[in-house]
């Protein structure tokens, strides 16, 4: 059989199945015939098993709104950890007037104001990890990395200022070698917020902002209600959103811009504080030829052993405080019974 016997076979075979999906078609039309037909529908569970998305147990599927509910109680888990975690006692202890916009705040720390749940990459990863640091009070500080007994950290001291002071969090942003202080970075901001709108054209924003540039500035500089001791710039550094900053004004327009303005603020001081001490920190760790790989392990010494061995007698004595104190109990149970 040749090439051109071939093609008209085909095309004989097309005419015959079209001419078939006509007549089906036109049977479908007919509703007497519908009617005559019978749907039978079978599940078979075990063709589902293989589902990775699906929860299984013993080959068989489990059906309801199970994944749901267990996602419910993971999200429970984790606001529960957040809520009871030490490092987070200073934000929830006195905030019994609600002065945190909480789901602003949550959303600014995990990054979903420039990416969405589905969104990630290397910038998302780095911005998120930032932000919950600083939330934390847990960047990678002297003080931090003298603690975990880091290779070639042998002081918890700032060696930005000369080991004057101990290197900890809120030393970062106070530290006399800081080229720029955070209150200035808070004046000058919303003006090169200004500029931004100016170069992009949005006159209707710099109307805006212009006419509350300085309540902004104001509910900045002004004492936390909940960081007892602390003005409200604690609490940008930490990405904490303030509901006064809501309370400026019911206009949808007027927060989302505010809440623009409070990110920049927030950016400014990352970029004019946070990156300078990281860039001097490893010049300075170059010229003690400390390099990265250095500070991946643990340090060597007396020093540790001696800082080990006060932890294992602490324990110990801890241990046996906890032992006293149940068999003190014990006693305390056996009279009672006996009475």
């Amino acid at each position: 059989m040749n090439n051109i016997e071939l093609i008209e076979e085909n095309e004989k075979i097309y005419r015959i199945i079209k001419e078939k999906r006509k007549e089906m078609q036109e049977m479908l039309k007919n509703k007497n015939i519908i009617n005559t037909i019978k749907y039978n529908f079978e599940l078979i569970d075990e063709g589902l098993t293989t589902n990775e998305y699906n929860l299984i147990w013993n080959n068989r599927l489990i059906t309801g709104g199970f994944r749901s509910w267990r996602k419910s109680v993971t999200n429970a888990m984790w606001k529960n950890e957040i809520l009871n975690s030490e490092k987070l006692e200073d934000l929830f202890m006195y905030n019994y007037r609600k002065e945190f916009d909480w789901i602003t705040s949550l959303e600014f720390i995990s990054n979903r104001v420039e990416f969405s749940q589905r969104q990630c990459g290397a910038k998302d990863t780095i911005d998120r990890s930032y932000r919950i640091k600083n939330l934390l009070k847990e960047q990678p500080t002297y003080k931090i990395l003298y603690k975990r007994n880091t290779n070639k950290i042998d002081t918890d001291k700032c060696i930005r200022c000369g080991k004057k002071e101990q290197e900890d969090w809120e030393h970062i942003w106070t530290c006399e070698d800081n080229e720029f202080s955070i209150d200035e970075i808070i004046r000058e901001s919303p003006y090169k917020f200004e500029k931004i709108l100016l170069e992009s054209n949005q006159s209707e924003e710099l109307d805006i902002l212009r006419n509350y540039n300085c309540e902004f500035i104001n509910i900045i500089e002004s004492p936390s209600n909940i960081l007892l001791g602390k003005g409200r710039k604690w609490e940008v550094i930490r990405g904490i959103y303030n509901n006064k900053f809501n309370d400026l004004s019911k206009e949808k327009k007027v927060k989302d811009l505010i809440k623009k303005l409070w990110i920049f603020t927030y950016e400014e001081i990352k970029k004019r504080i946070w990156i300078p001490r990281c860039e001097e920190i490893k010049r300075l760790e170059d010229k003690a030829q400390i390099k990265k790989s250095d500070l991946r392990r643990k340090r060597d010494g007396k020093e540790i052993l001696t800082e080990e061995f006060r932890d294992i007698q602490l324990d110990k004595i801890k241990k046996q405080k906890t032992t006293e104190k149940l068999e003190e109990k014990n006693e305390k149970n056996k009279i009672k019974k006996t009475n």
